[in-house]
């Protein structure tokens, strides 16, 4: 999920960017990652269902889905799923998902690994959608995401949302979240029906409608309700949304030992510190109370002995602990905690059976080692996942994210090339900002304002599913700003 340090650049990554042309790129592995729609299907027919015959039967609608571990995946293909589940009469679980995305990735290598799923794949349908490939958008368009990863359980008759979870789950959680998807319409605990209504408001943002049905599940829940974890992450976001800091925070306060020994610990703190730092200015000594014990909350989790974290959950609570302490003053304990940091992540990169198991950790292993002002000692191993994974865009982006941060602009810029070149969808923006940043630097007037050019014109190509016309201003008011500096002239007024 988010990582509170990273929370403006993150909240960039996770709604915005495009591609500059709307043709989709090659499949990184097009055996695995089918995206081609079921043979015989046209718009407004049912996916799966050729036209003019019967329904496939089971075998055949679902003779595109993978296997992966214990469960088999459809990729980036939700109508074929579709057509799978409804000729299964199973629930169809999503993973909404992306490359540049550390913890899916991790999810992925480790929880869809378990040998306690493999029951799971009879009574689902599984399939991954890749957010920023243009073939999800129609899919996107029924969902919503604000985080990475998101799952949903959908009813395969009407595609209703049964159950959904946000950010990393642990093993005991994922399994929880499934039972609860699995139940559909059938009237469970008050607590679960409650839920289930807040995660459908939320899925069509609603988020006001959101915070009274998680408010009243968690009124209505036992003690020992096993969802009460996920489900104060859920009402802590939604209370986000809807712009109410104060309560934000006041949830905190009060639920700051409710969340259990798992990663949502620490995305329900990610949320309710994001509230806490919008009251800093008028409640500068509650925000810093809170910041204290939301600090010894992280510290507590990452001790406990039962705690279910994967490498990726502990490198977040990690990363979020020492960011609080140097906001706290403690330079010290937050150096400290990153040596700690960095040293788990290079030795579960070290020990990673695969290359893209090992790009799971690129992303913070860069931001840590430049945190500690050493990102030129990682600059061999990102070059070695660069070479290995020869059709990701992820590896070179790092790669020339950590040259820039270690004064190596020129070389920086090589490897942005690469990452643009190889990037689709919502992400390429992203690799074009950094690519205009790098211009900057160099004080190429000219390639900044291409790359900033093709933002524009990639913000501009999104179709409505992935629009993000909040980032597409601010590209379009940078890009505006450099043309009026390279002419000469005073730059318009920033938009409010």
């Amino acid at each position: 999920m988010r990582n509170l340090a990273l929370a403006a650049v993150l909240a960039t990554q996770l709604c915005t960017l495009a591609a500059c042309r709307r043709s989709e790129p090659p499949m990184r592995n097009p055996e695995r990652f089918a995206a081609t729609p079921p043979e015989g299907t046209t718009e407004g027919t049912t996916a799966g269902t050729p036209v003019g015959k019967d329904k496939p039967t089971a075998d055949q609608a679902c003779n595109k889905a993978e296997p992966a571990g214990p469960l088999r995946w459809f990729h980036d293909d939700y109508d074929g799923a579709l057509a799978c589940a409804r000729a299964r009469k199973v629930p169809l679980v999503v993973d909404l998902w992306a490359p540049w995305c550390h913890t899916c990735l991790s999810m992925q290598t480790t929880v869809f690994q378990e040998p306690e799923l493999a029951p799971m794949a009879e009574r689902f349908v599984f399939v991954a959608l890749d957010t920023d490939r243009e073939i999800n958008a129609r899919a996107l368009g029924k969902l919503s995401i604000g985080a990475w990863p998101t799952f949903y359980v959908l009813a395969s008759t009407d595609e209703a949302v049964q159950s959904r979870f946000v950010g990393a789950a642990s093993k005991a959680q994922f399994l929880d979240f499934l039972a609860h998807g699995s139940r559909g319409a059938a009237p469970g605990s008050p607590a679960d029906d409650l839920l289930r209504q807040g995660e459908r408001a939320a899925t069509i943002k609603d988020h006001a409608a959101a915070v009274t049905s998680y408010r009243a599940a968690l009124a209505a829940a036992k003690a020992d309700w096993s969802r009460r974890p996920d489900a104060l992450v859920s009402l802590a976001g939604a209370l986000r949304k809807t712009g109410d800091l104060a309560a934000c925070l006041t949830l905190g306060e009060s639920s700051l030992e409710d969340t259990g020994q798992t990663a949502s610990a620490t995305d329900f703190l990610v949320n309710t510190l994001d509230c806490a730092a919008g009251l800093a200015e008028t409640e500068r000594a509650r925000v810093t109370a809170f910041r204290d014990k939301a600090a010894a909350r992280l510290a507590s989790l990452l001790d406990h002995p039962a705690a279910q974290l994967s490498v990726d959950d502990r490198s977040d609570a990690m990363m979020n602990l020492r960011t609080l302490q140097d906001a706290l003053g403690r330079k010290d304990a937050a150096r400290a905690t990153a040596t700690r940091q960095r040293a788990l992540l290079d030795e579960a990169a070290a020990k990673a059976a695969t290359p893209l198991a090992a790009m799971t950790y690129n992303w913070p292993r860069a931001e840590v080692t430049v945190y500690l002002g050493k990102g030129a000692e990682l600059v061999a191993d990102l070059e070695k996942s660069a070479a290995a994974l020869p059709q990701e865009y992820d590896p070179p982006y790092r790669l020339a994210w950590t040259l820039w941060k270690s004064g190596r602009p020129e070389q920086a810029a090589a490897w942005c090339d690469k990452a643009v070149a190889r990037a689709y969808g919502p992400r390429k923006a992203r690799v074009l900002g950094l690519a205009a940043d790098l211009a900057a630097e160099r004080k190429d007037l000219e390639a900044e304002r291409k790359a900033r050019a093709a933002m524009v014109a990639t913000y501009e190509s999104l179709p409505p599913e992935q629009a993000a016309p909040e980032a597409l201003a601010k590209a379009k008011e940078a890009l505006a700003a450099l043309e009026a500096r390279a002419a000469g002239k005073p730059a318009a007024p920033a938009a409010k």
